[in-house]
Formats: C-alpha cells, sequence, structure tokens
C-alpha cells in the first residue's frame, strides 16, 4: 500500500520533464518538414518553368485565364502554380536572364532580362522567404524566415521568332 502510494504523481512528474522536450522536437520535424516541401516546391517551379520558357509558346495550354501578358509572366504563373499552399506570390522574386553563349552565364552584366529568343542560353533564379510555421524558431535564430534559392539553366529551342 505505502509503495503504491509513493509513486502516484511519478506519472504526471514524468509527462512533465519529458513533455516539453517531446513537443519540441515535434516541431523542429514539422518546420523541418515545412522548409525541405518549400525548397521542393520551388525546385520543381523552376524545372517546369524552365521546360515551358524554352519552347518559346506565349503560355502554356493548361494555365488558367487570365492570359499573362509576358512569358516572364507566364514563367511567374507556372512557378506558383506548382506551389498554392506552399508558395504566396508576395515573397516570390522570379529572375529570368538570356545569354547568347554558355560561357557567359559566369561573367556578371552579360545576360539580358527576358526568355530570350530561340538557342538562347537562359537562366532562370528563384528566390523565396519560407517565414517559419511557429515563432519558436525566429527567436532562436533571429530572423523570421529561412530564404530558398533554386537556379536552372537551359537552352531554347530552335524556336520562330514571335
Amino acid at each position: 500500500m505505502r509503495r503504491r502510494r509513493a509513486g502516484r504523481g511519478s506519472i504526471a512528474l514524468e509527462f512533465a520533464l519529458t513533455g516539453p522536450l517531446l513537443m519540441a522536437l515535434m516541431m523542429t520535424v514539422l518546420e523541418g518538414a515545412w522548409q525541405a516541401l518549400t525548397a521542393a516546391t520551388l525546385d520543381i517551379g523552376a524545372r517546369e518553368a524552365s521546360r515551358f520558357g524554352a519552347t518559346g509558346a506565349a503560355a502554356p495550354d493548361w494555365l488558367p485565364p487570365p492570359a499573362p501578358a509576358s512569358r516572364e509572366e507566364a514563367v511567374r504563373r507556372i512557378v506558383l502554380w506548382f506551389g498554392p499552399h506552399v508558395l504566396n506570390a508576395d515573397r516570390l522574386s522570379v529572375t529570368v536572364a538570356a545569354f547568347a553563349d554558355p560561357q557567359q552565364l559566369g561573367i556578371p552584366g552579360q545576360g539580358q532580362a527576358g526568355a530570350g529568343g530561340a538557342g538562347a542560353t537562359v537562366l532562370y533564379e528563384l528566390a523565396y522567404e519560407q517565414p517559419f510555421l511557429t515563432p519558436f524558431p525566429a527567436l532562436l535564430l533571429g530572423r523570421g524566415a529561412i530564404p530558398h534559392r533554386s537556379r536552372m539553366v537551359v537552352r531554347n529551342e530552335p524556336f520562330p521568332p514571335a
């Protein structure tokens, strides 16, 4: 009888000691998964946008209306299409630069803004700041979001000029 009374509050005490650690571990795993999903979504968007851009089409036929004003706007909408619940348009930055020769990629200022013409080498750069799900990582890291970057280089197909 005495032994049973002595262990009466031990389960509550053990939970009080381990509960916060388990909760912190669970939130860390969820945060890591959220940031990994963001990175993967950005990579998929960059891949699909660059595949479209290389064709020279004004817009893909599967993109919902309204029609984009330019190929660059179509690229941005394609990236957002592949991450509707992950990516926010306000935090997405898309830069598209065309180079006449692939050797010019490493030289700053050599590219021209835009998706380029037939046979051009095009660099697609996407930048995104994904905020944390909870305020705890922001308190620990001293910032409110993690920057994600994705780059894709393609050579445009020999499409007819528009």
